[in-house]
């Protein structure tokens, strides 16, 4: 194709807001009406702001000027660039923002376009001209924008590359004008939201029933970014309908069913796996609303099956039930010489501050034993007292080597249905919170002979941050490394949303918080078939419903939020 010096010129006059006059009339008669009518005082208020021109959009030449916003009508952008040549293109996003406290709804899209001032029906054949929203999808008419909701438009003209002959020069003026009205909801032919996090966001501020809360205690939603959006959850009071939440939260997502319960500080939303849809429908029930069924573990014998992740060459676990042998030692601590482990403090007698025993009467052994609760034992043979042995069982820096079964189980699940879908995860931090609050017999310097290891205390008010840094599972913490941006609903999450629908699915399913280790037991928190937490052990099979975090901005195109109607992200 010959090339030339023939450019094509545009300016650009977009988004003129129309201007709605009304004219009153005073009527008078022999009759008198008197009356006192009070007006709430509202703002109407729907702007552009916000212009963001794309990566390799044309440079600005002499006499074109940038998009900008019209500085004494902010309903109003203009711009003017230059094509030089096929695939020049020019394109910027701008924000559609409801800031006034009137609900708002589009009316008409009114299009006008020229070549060299003449009015043409088609956009020429070597143009591409879109304005659509961010993600490419065209703007309905008739939509609803809801006071504080903000919508994002792209801008895009193309000099295409497609072309057989290039064109004579020529100035193409073209406006889009989407006239803005008060909300009618009976003309709007799509929800009031766009994002996501609007769903949540609006009916917190706008609804009365509290079905949405604010949380505003510790968080802690992402490794390397400090979170400042608010986090908004669903909540259903006890024995309360849950109607409104229960037909709000349904997303599409991905192909699958999925139910969003919270927000998170970076402004994504949290989705728990909710089934297959059949027909656009996600009314699933029970394992129905799970991948299958998985243990959380393969065994339960050590503390250390409490892991999302964990180390079988580091951990401790019950390995007898026998008291030692009569007239037995038993020490406070223990001295080790690289070959034996020698008993400090000793004591006849096994109580709250004498844990350890070699099983004899001096007090030397190569294998030392740690009673925790009653006759169980542990044993240690490198070295180590119990406190280091039970640190690497749970929290060293290199802790999480192998994955549990639950992990595994998930990331097949994922890297087979999923993976595609990465680009629009976040990377959040989904907690498996080891930390101990009561080591009970576990604690050398003044355990109870007969209480168990608790690593969550229930009493705690609810808490969205993770104490150690090897719990807070990541794409981005190469102390606990996600393969995918995937995990399970936590124990905290849960209570969030007390007994909502969204936890009574007629099936246990498992969550990432671990409860305790008794004797010879360790147990994690599920949510049984009523909606209620208690815990079990690793080793049982409950349902598995993974969780994923949707970017900041994630939208979504059709939907009203109901198990026959859901939120559809493209």
């Amino acid at each position: 194709m010959r090339r030339n010096n023939k450019q094509v010129t545009t300016y650009f006059i977009l988004f003129s807001l129309l201007l709605i006059g009304v004219v009153y009339a005073i009527l008078q008669a022999n009759l008198q009406i008197n009356g006192t009518a009070k007006i709430q005082a509202n703002t109407w208020d729907i702007h552009f702001d916000n212009i963001q021109v794309s990566e390799n959009s044309v440079s600005i030449g002499t006499g074109d000027s940038a998009a900008t916003i019209d500085p004494e009508n902010n309903c109003k952008v203009d711009f003017e660039v230059t094509l030089s040549i096929p695939g020049d293109f020019y394109e910027f996003t701008i924000d559609v923002i409801n800031a006034g406290t009137i609900d708002g709804m589009i009316g008409t899209l009114n299009k006008t376009l020229k070549v060299n001032n003449e009015v043409v029906s088609e956009v020429p054949d070597y143009l591409d001209y879109s304005v659509t929203y961010e993600d490419g999808v065209e703007i309905e008419e008739n939509h609803a924008l809801n006071a504080g909701v903000t919508e994002t438009y792209k801008v895009r003209l193309e000099f295409k590359t497609d072309i057989e002959e290039l064109p004579q020069a020529a100035t193409i003026t073209t406006s889009l004008e989407p006239q803005y009205l008060q909300a009618d909801t009976s003309a709007a032919t799509v929800l009031h939201y766009k994002e996501l996090y609007d769903v949540f966001k609006t009916e917190f501020i706008t609804a009365t029933n509290n079905r949405v809360q604010e949380y505003t205690r510790q968080h802690k939603d992402s490794f390397t970014v400090e979170g400042t959006k608010s986090i908004y959850y669903w909540y259903s009071y006890w024995n309360s309908p849950s109607d409104v939440i229960k037909n709000k939260w349904n997303v599409i997502f991905g192909g699958f069913c999925w139910q969003m319960y919270r927000t998170t500080d970076t402004g994504g939303v949290k989705l728990i796996y909710n089934g297959i849809p059949n027909n656009s429908v996600c009314d699933n029930s029970g394992v129905n609303q799970s991948i299958g069924k998985s243990p959380f573990s393969a065994n339960y014998t050590s503390p250390a099956y409490v892991g999302y992740m964990y180390n079988p060459d580091k951990m401790i676990g019950n390995v007898g039930n026998s008291a030692p042998l009569e007239n037995s030692l038993y020490g406070s601590d223990v001295y080790y010489d690289g070959t034996n482990y020698t008993l400090t403090g000793t004591s006849t007698t096994y109580d709250t501050t004498h844990h350890y025993s070699c099983n004899n009467t001096t007090g030397v052994c190569a294998t030392v034993r740690y009673y925790y609760d009653g006759n169980y034992y542990t044993e240690l043979n490198d070295g180590r007292n119990i406190t280091q042995a039970l640190q690497d069982t749970l929290s060293s820096d290199d802790v999480n080597q192998v994955n549990s079964v639950i992990k595994t189980y998930i990331d097949t699940w994922y890297q087979n249905n999923m993976a595609s879908y990465t680009s629009k995860l976040e990377d959040t931090i989904f907690c498996n919170d080891r930390s101990v609050y009561n080591y009970s017999g576990w604690n050398p310097n003044g355990g109870a002979l007969s209480n168990y290891l608790y690593f969550y205390n229930t009493l705690n008010s609810i808490n969205l941050s993770c104490t150690n840094i090897t719990d807070q599972f990541s794409l981005a913490n190469s102390k606990a490394q996600l393969t995918y941006p995937v995990g399970l609903m936590t124990y905290d999450e849960a209570k969030l949303l007390n007994e909502s629908e969204l936890r009574k699915t007629g099936s246990t399913f498992w969550l990432a918080t671990p409860n305790y280790f008794n004797k010879i037991y360790a147990e994690s928190y599920e949510v049984s078939s009523g909606g209620g937490t208690s815990s079990n052990g690793v080793r049982t099979s409950f349902d598995v419903r993974p969780v994923v975090s949707v970017k900041p901005g994630t939208k979504y195109r059709y939907g009203d939020g109901s198990k026959n109607n859901p939120y559809i992200v493209e």
